[in-house]
């Protein structure tokens, strides 16, 4: 098996791939790079360890100078992941390093998410119990300031959240779908900064929201309040004496979107990075489960959640989620019962799109579902293919995360470059803030759509006087 053929193979399967340049330097693949964190490339046995969890492998050592020698080796570690050995250059190795399917992997993934499990329901728990014994506390040494009726009442409503939130867990363990339903957001925000007080203000930590009266989100109130609380206790724990922990919401067109904001310490780019994984934590105290519930719960709601940080700037948690009741702009068009009827087939034979999409998958199912209705397209991965097409095109599709230029920047590109005049813009965020005005798509075709979503963009970008159809028919 030829080096290129394995860079191959573990480009379209996701391994990790580690190679060792002639002077001895290291360089990894990008699934490689992206499980080790941006950390130091030094040599390729400690590389190695570091994919493999930082457990020591046995035999690790003699594939890799039987690699050297050019001679083809495997191992298997403790944990069942497979680490292949690779000849090439002169005197380097590469090693290929594989997850196996085997009864001790399951076993040990099994025990893995249990603890996950049981940790994630404790600390829900310890959440909650924190806000109780803050306002017992109050209640019994302060009642000027809580009256007995405030305290019970905001006592009795962290239990409540503590008994919702393991059960959430526990359906999620099952694989049980949440119900649809939605939260006032506004009003989860003010539970939080109230449960907070007391050790707000032990700390002396000013603890503010600026908030609307009311912001319906998809979502229950145990998983919003899960979001909120985790994100404010972190920042309030983080920020010296004197400190402040701000909450603002706002709209972006059909998400709402919630800041949480401090002054504290703020992190490096390499805690940064790894601010999210389950375990981690700057803390000696923290459990390092609080950020990784909160993008868990975020990603189960269709939202996304963005970090800015950097030491002695403090952090911002940034969070976008679906705002109750809001449809895609691809669900406010009427779909035809067959996809067959949606583009009539005149206009599907002069149609010629250019598709840019840098996955695979969903590229091939773009020019699978365009052929089988009779419409041309031309499929590249990059803007700097795209770039290159002899047009001009009918439409353009463009995906808003490619790996060398923005959806939006290339899309004026193409523009100015004659190769296109109108198109969509595929993703499932909402767009940029700093947009390229012109890169302004005529639709925004959210991620994941369905075939009949494409065709409808499709028919509305080739024939325009189709959007004007369908509302009057609406």
């Amino acid at each position: 098996m030829t080096l290129e053929l394995i860079r191959w193979l573990a480009h379209e399967l996701r391994l990790a791939l580690l190679e060792e340049e002639d002077d001895g330097t290291v360089t990894g693949n990008a699934e490689a790079l992206g499980r080790l964190g941006g950390g130091p490339m030094t040599d390729l046995r400690s590389c190695a360890c570091a994919l493999l969890g930082g457990s020591e492998a046995s035999g690790l050592d003699g594939i890799i100078d039987g690699a050297r020698e050019g001679r083809q080796g495997s191992i298997t570690s403790r944990l069942g992941v497979r680490v292949l050995a690779i000849p090439i250059g002169t005197g380097g190795a590469a090693l290929l390093i594989t997850s196996q399917e085997s009864a001790i992997a399951e076993s040990i993934q099994a025990k893995a998410a249990a603890a996950d499990l049981a940790a994630g329901v404790s600390h829900e728990v310890a959440n909650a119990l924190s806000a109780i014994a803050g306002w017992a506390q109050v209640a019994r040494e302060r009642p000027d300031k809580a009256p007995p009726e405030e305290a019970l009442s905001l006592i009795e409503k962290s239990a409540q959240l503590a008994r919702d939130a393991t059960q959430d867990l526990l359906r999620m363990v099952r694989n049980t779908n949440h119900e649809r339903t939605r939260t006032d957001l506004s009003a989860v925000i003010r539970d939080v900064v109230r449960l907070l007080r007391p050790e707000a203000q032990s700390k002396r930590v000013q603890v503010r929201a600026e908030v609307d009266e009311s912001e319906w989100v998809e979502g229950k109130r145990s998983q919003l309040f899960s979001i909120v609380w985790n994100l404010a206790h972190n920042a309030v724990q983080m920020v010296p004496a004197g400190g402040e922990v701000s909450i603002h919401t706002r709209h972006r067109g059909t998400l709402v979107e919630l800041e949480v904001r401090d002054n504290g310490p703020g992190m490096s780019e390499a805690q940064k990075l790894r601010a999210f994984d389950r375990y981690f934590t700057t803390r000696a105290e923290g459990t390092g489960l609080g950020l990784a519930i909160v993008r868990g719960t975020v990603e189960s709601l269709g939202g996304r959640i963005r970090l800015d940080t950097s030491p002695g700037r403090g952090a911002k948690f940034r969070i976008q989620l679906p705002e109750a009741g809001a449809r895609r702009e691809s669900e406010m068009v009427p779909k035809p019962n067959r996809i067959s009827r949606v583009m009539k087939p005149e206009t599907a034979e002069k149609a010629h799109v250019l598709v840019v999409e840098d996955d695979e998958g969903v590229r091939g199912l773009i020019s699978t579902t365009l052929a089988l209705n009779g419409v041309a397209s031309t499929c590249v991965a990059t803007a700097a293919e795209a770039l290159q097409c002899e047009g001009p095109f009918s439409a353009a599709l463009v995906d808003l995360t490619l790996p060398d230029e923005r959806g939006d920047i290339l899309l004026g590109k193409l523009r100015k470059n004659g190769l296109v005049t109108r198109a969509a813009i595929m993703s499932g965020a909402p767009p940029p803030d700093d947009a390229d005005p012109d890169g302004s798509p005529e639709r925004w075709l959210r991620k994941p759509f369905e075939p009949s979503d494409l065709l409808l963009t499709i028919r509305e970008l080739v024939e325009p006087s189709a959007t004007a159809r369908n509302a009057a028919s609406s």
